[in-house]
């Protein structure tokens, strides 16, 4: 079907030799990707554009166009272990950025999670850098930073999240420490049960024993048992975790 838009009048020729140009903004190639039992075929640009795994895929030499993976759906990508709801998310991410596709955009704690799963795999850094900041907004809770911050190597998040299951009275659960991992368990254990509190909380001495008379360089410590008083929410255990996970990246 040809549609002419001028007026009947007007005559345009057009030379046979010459092919038609592509348009730099609205001319898209597409891929095709296989994720378990679906077909996704979605815009390449973003693709190549923001992550460094398929800007490399996709600058190898593409031959003659037969049989080139991704041109088709008889011939797609197949992403291998790969779930498609995981990759799902990612494209309502991923095209929310680039094209401002509110409606589907990831809205749990799940969901932007798989959204960091993949975009950390790779390599989409400003993805990336969304799906920390969505999680962040979502108020997620301490033992899942622990773990997402272990799992995909998110800088910042370990103390602050360490330090506030130091402080809480309650102790960690048997499925927390099973989610963090043993290693993790034990070190922060050892920070809440075992470790020596001394003036560097915010309380003074007056106000937390009961003690007077008494100056600040005096050599006073509290071992704290596993009854825990509730004030001990308004310490700080920063240089007591720094020290016990001297091995890990804080």
């Amino acid at each position: 079907m040809v549609i002419d838009s001028a007026p009947l009048s007007e005559t345009t020729t057009m030379a046979t030799n010459n092919e038609p140009s592509r348009h730099s903004d609205f001319y898209m190639s597409t891929v095709t990707f296989l994720v378990e039992d679906s077909l996704f075929r979605v815009p390449r640009e973003p693709f190549q554009q923001e992550s460094e795994v398929f800007c490399d895929t996709f600058s190898l030499p593409q031959g003659d166009g037969v049989g080139i993976e991704g041109w088709s759906d008889e011939i797609p990508i197949q992403l291998h272990a790969i779930s498609k709801d995981d990759f799902e998310q990612l494209l309502k991410a991923l095209f929310h950025r680039k094209h401002g596709s509110r409606p589907n955009l990831p809205q749990s704690i799940e969901q932007w999670t798989s959204v960091l799963k993949l975009s950390t795999a790779w390599n989409f850094e400003k993805l990336r850098q969304a799906s920390i900041h969505a999680l962040l907004k979502s108020n997620i809770g301490a033992v899942d930073r622990v773990v997402l911050s272990q799992q995909y190597d998110i800088k910042g998040w370990l103390l602050p999240a360490l330090n506030e299951l130091a402080k809480r009275p309650e102790p960690i659960t048997l499925e927390e420490a099973n989610r963090m991992g043993i290693d993790i368990a034990l070190r922060l254990a050892s920070v809440r049960e075992r470790v020596t509190v001394q003036t560097a909380c915010s309380y003074s001495r007056r106000d937390m024993y009961g003690y007077s008379g008494r100056g600040a360089d005096d050599n006073l410590n509290v071992t704290v048992g596993s009854c825990r008083d509730s004030r001990m929410q308004h310490c700080d255990f920063s240089d007591q975790i720094r020290s016990t996970f001297s091995t890990f990246n804080l």
